[in-house]
């Protein structure tokens, strides 16, 4: 898979624990800055954030570690017929537009996401439940990955603006450490 980050060092002692990321509940509340709830796919416009023009460029500086997705890997210690968390090293944001995610048949998910902030920290992450009766679209600048099906199968549509920039963070690269997301509802 070129282009993507390996997760076949998951097990290496170098890395220590995983970081646990604390889940939460999705509501409208909780998902306040983050998001908003998604009800109806199709009636749902992607939110737009313009990129900052001097002249006549658009420019952008991504030093972000070449834009490069990772969707995660089970923990050495959790079966796949009992999945209870996955190991994450990568999250991303798109300065330019939301985007959105809706579970088409209804199955639960989870959202990985952190506030804006160039200055990303592994506490910063949360993860959001989602019980499958609403999607969501995550604004502009949001960290996040794409979501995390709770069954075994699962599909999402989504939708995001025509510019797809991305800003990257590896966190085993800059902080020595995967993040370790649940698969469950809060407690």
């Amino acid at each position: 898979m070129s282009g993507y980050a390996s997760y076949d060092d998951a097990l290496d002692p170098k890395y220590g624990e995983p970081f646990p990321v604390p889940v939460v509940m999705a509501t409208k509340e909780a998902l306040k800055g983050y998001g908003t709830i998604v009800t109806t796919y199709d009636e749902t416009k992607v939110e737009i954030t313009p990129w900052p023009w001097i002249g006549d460029q658009c420019t952008a500086i991504n030093k972000a570690v070449g834009g490069n997705y990772v969707i995660g890997r089970l923990p050495s210690n959790v079966s796949p017929s009992n999945r209870t968390h996955v190991l994450v090293r990568e999250a991303n944001y798109h300065p330019d537009g939301g985007q959105v995610f809706y579970p088409v048949n209804k199955d639960p998910f989870i959202a990985l996401l952190a506030l804006p902030g160039d200055d990303i920290k592994l506490e910063d992450f949360v993860a959001f439940y989602f019980d499958g009766s609403f999607g969501v679209q995550i604004h502009a600048d949001i960290w996040h990955q794409p979501v995390y099906p709770i069954n075994d199968e699962a599909t999402f549509v989504g939708k995001q603006g025509a510019v797809h920039a991305c800003v990257a963070v590896d966190t085993v690269d800059e902080f020595s450490k995967y993040l370790l997301v649940p698969l469950s509802p809060p407690e």
